[in-house]
Formats: structure tokens, sequence, C-alpha cells
């Protein structure tokens, strides 16, 4: 008996495809990623050596890479284009397969079963794991496609249905994966199917794998180390690993098989974020072991002179926002004057009590469960304790996530636990909470800017409001009021 399998493509072409990727993936790597998977499972059908035939959709220009011979699908719906391609290979073939391009989990035993269970079935289907499916198979040109909404995760059960009321005998084979979502590839990479988003930041995404292990994706750098940025995070985790309060580290590499993103693989521990209202001294304990190790021949980025280098990143932060044709004059007015009392309070001091420091500790860089660590280590760097601990009780830190602003009896009560662990200069301190507050506000400029112009590849609407909070006159004038003035004073007469 003659055997053929259709090939059912689009013609893949920069900008267009693989659009549930479109925020995680450039069109350069959303276009490579098309390529790839038509690639290799053209090779797969190659190497099967069953005939085959690329029936495309688009411009046959696009598939030049891919050889074999090639017919325009015909039809106006995707059910009805693959009805007619079917239909025109049954007019010389027994048993004809039809499959997608954009699948993983192909294989020539694959075919092999497909095609003989024809023998004693109408219909074969190898179902997908998002409810459609990624091969069908049949010796007469039923049509199970017609009246089928497709993309929806029912496909599979209407088609069965369709064969059902047809009086068909069908079977099904084993499940395949389309290529579509960013899950799909962490589960291709991970090998498993068991994959639950943990969290979706401005820079990052992480998922939980197997129940037991984290997969974190790098998507923009802080630090602006591009494809090197999950190497130095990975290398900072190997570096604190010694504090006992941080999740063990695992690997990393710089791309997977299909996904084209960097990424680590950790620890995960169970547990909750921090609560200001409960968990101030863990807290407290958490920071003044990482504190305390000795950064000897560490690989971070040092800053030797913090403030300086703290006024410059807020400066470049602002300057996006100064630009902007949109600006508010009343932020700009508040924010150059938070720059004078910064600069005013000096810039050249050089860094003396060199550790590691996260940089943006917030409630959320904490779990709390049955063990308590720090996690979320993108933007650390050799600095000064107070530092770390100015940016975790800043408004701008504390009022991120929550509807927290501490009182000053509870960032005493937090600072005197930590210095039963660790020692710590008041007068610093002070300095650095003028500073951090500076840097959140500059920072949510530059992100008003971006979410505004739709730059971000990554939207969070709750981001979005907290940033608009921040830049409003009233919470302008909160910082201003409570810290800028408060702690100039105090710092100015020390």
């Amino acid at each position: 008996m003659k055997e053929k399998i259709i090939f059912f493509t689009k013609a893949p072409r920069p900008g267009f495809g693989k659009s549930r990727l479109k925020n995680f993936l450039s069109q350069k790597e959303r276009y490579d990623l098309c390529v790839q998977l038509i690639e290799e499972n053209l090779s797969i059908i190659k190497k099967s050596g069953y005939p085959y035939e690329i029936y495309y959709d688009g411009k046959k220009e696009d598939l030049d890479f891919a050889n074999g011979s090639k017919k325009e699908q015909r039809g106006s719906g995707l059910g009805e284009k693959m009805y007619s391609s079917i239909k025109e290979e049954l007019e010389n073939a027994d048993k004809v397969l039809l499959m997608g391009s954009d699948l993983q989990g192909i294989s020539g035993k694959l075919f092999q079963d497909a095609f003989t269970k024809l023998d004693k079935k109408d219909l074969i289907i190898a179902p997908a794991k998002d409810g459609g499916y990624g091969l069908i198979g049949m010796k007469k040109n039923w049509d199970v496609f017609s009246d089928i909404v497709y993309s929806r995760e029912d496909v599979l059960e209407k088609i069965l249905q369709k064969a059902e009321s047809l009086g068909l005998e069908w079977s099904l084979l084993e499940t395949l994966r389309d290529i579509d979502t960013l899950e799909d590839l962490v589960s291709v990479e991970t090998n498993t199917d068991e994959i639950k988003l943990l969290g979706l930041g401005e820079y990052n995404i992480n998922f939980l794998c197997d129940n037991s292990y984290v997969l974190r994706i790098n998507v923009g750098s802080q630090l602006h180390l591009g494809e090197k940025q999950i190497p130095y995070e990975y290398n900072a985790l190997r570096e604190i690993q010694s504090s006992g309060v941080v999740p063990e580290i695992y690997e990393y590499k710089s791309r997977g098989k299909y996904l084209p993103l960097p990424f680590l693989t950790m620890e995960y521990i169970e547990g909750r974020p921090l609560d200001y209202d409960k968990d101030l001294k863990t807290a407290a304990f958490l920071l003044s072991q990482i504190h305390r190790l000795e950064p000897k021949d560490s690989s971070l980025i040092r800053e030797e002179e913090p403030f300086q280098g703290m006024f410059d990143e807020c400066s470049a932060m602002f300057g996006t926002y100064r630009s902007w044709q949109d600006r508010e004059d009343y932020v700009v007015d508040f924010v150059d004057r938070f720059f004078n009392t910064a600069k005013s309070l000096g810039l050249s001091e050089k860094i003396k009590t060199p550790t590691i420091i996260n940089t943006e500790l917030n409630n959320r860089n904490f779990i709390i469960g049955d063990r308590n660590v720090v996690i979320d280590w993108e933007k650390p760097i050799i600095g000064e304790k107070e530092q770390d601990l100015a940016h975790f009780l800043v408004p701008t830190t504390t009022n991120w996530k929550t509807d927290k602003i501490l009182k000053v009896h509870e960032r005493d009560e937090f600072l005197k636990e930590y210095e039963k662990y660790n020692t710590l200069d008041h007068q610093k301190l002070g300095k650095y909470l003028v500073f951090n507050c500076l840097r959140g506000i500059t920072w949510c400029s530059m992100a008003k800017v971006e979410y505004s112009s739709q730059t971000k590849g990554i939207i969070n609407e709750d981001t979005l409001l907290k940033i608009d909070h921040f830049l409003s006159p009233e919470f302008l004038s909160f910082i201003e009021r409570n810290y800028y003035e408060e702690y100039y004073g105090n710092i100015k007469t020390k």
C-alpha cells in the first residue's frame, strides 16, 4: 500500500507567527524558533523513509531552506485547508498522515505505528498536550474538520465527536507537544509537564518545575550585562551559599534546546513573602548572616564610591523621564530638589566595610516558612550593608508590593535586632536612606516612560499603578517631608 506524509506548515517570516511568545522573545528569536522546528521535524520525516509533501501557507520563497516538494494550501480556513490537502494526496496514496510543523515528540516509530493502525482503523490521531492534535491520519477523506473552532482546548474532543457521528473507528497515538507558549519551551527544557508560573518580574520569569526546583529565565539586566546576567547571578549565589540563608543553586545555561534565553535552576523552598508586621526580626537575622560574609576574590561588581555610583544611576534613569514629552513638571521639580539634597551630602565617600549586598530587597525577596531564605539575586554587588538595609526600610520598597510604610519605632526595632548579629553605622544608614528614596523614585520615572511607550516586554498592571502612586504629588511630598528634610538635617548636624 502506498503511504504519504503531509507536512503542514506556515512559511515562516519575521514578524509573523508564535504570537503568544511576543512578550518574551524578539522577532528574530520567534522566527528562528519556527525555522528550527520545521528543519528538525522535516529531518525526522526524511530519516523515516516515508514519502512526504510540504503543504504551505504563505510565500513559497520563505521556505527555500526546506528541501522537498511543495504545494500551496487551499481553502478558506484551517479545517478546509487540511481537508483539501488530505483529499489531494489520497488520490495517489492509500494512507495519508497530516502533521503540523511546530511539534516536539515526532519519531519514525510514531509514523510506523500510525500507518499500521490505519490497517484496522478509519482514523488515527496523535493528541497534543494543549487539547488539540499534532497528527491525523486516514484512508478515506473523512470530513472531521468542518465546524471546528481551532486554537481551543476542546479541539480534539470536537474532532472525536465528529468521528463518532460519522460512524468511524478511531485510535489515539502517543501525545505530542505543540511549541506555542513559554510554558511549552520550559516543559521541553525540563522534560516535565509539571510547570507552574511562580513570578513574572521586570527582568526575570520564574517557574516551579516538578514541584521541586525553580527555573529562572532572564529577560533583561539592570546591570547592563546582557547575556552575562545569568552567570553573574549564578556566581553571586555560589558566593553566598555558605550563609545558609539562600536557596541552593544548581546550574545555568546560556540557552536551551528551543528556549533562546539564558536561565538558571535552583532549589525550590516552600513559603510565603515576608510580612512587615510579623517578620522584621527574621529579616534582620537573615540579612545579618549575608552581610557577615567577607567577599574574598569575589567576581561581583564593586562600587568604590557607592554614593557617586547611585547618584549617576539615578541621573541616568531620570534622564529618560526628563526628556519625555509627557513628563509632569511637578515631578521634575521634586526630583531636582531630591538630587540637590543628595549631592549636598557628598558623593565622593569611599566604601569602608565591603560585603555582598542584594541592593533590591523587598518583602518578596524573602521566603518565610519551615526554612527562611533570601531570594532574587539579580543585582548583587560588593557594597556596604547600610545600603542594603536602607533600601529594605524606605517607603519606595515597603510600599511597593504592600500597603505598608514602616513607622519610626518599627525601623528602630528592626535595626536593634540586626545589631545583635552585626555592627551598623547609623549616620551612614541615614545618608543611604536619602539616596535609596531617590533611586526608587527615579526608577519609577524611567519605568513610567517605558510603560507609556510600550517598550516594556512584560507589562504588569499592578506595577504601573504603583509607579503612578509613587510619582504623585502626595507621595513625593511625603518623601520630601519625612526623609529629605528629616535625614538631611540629622546628617548635616553630626
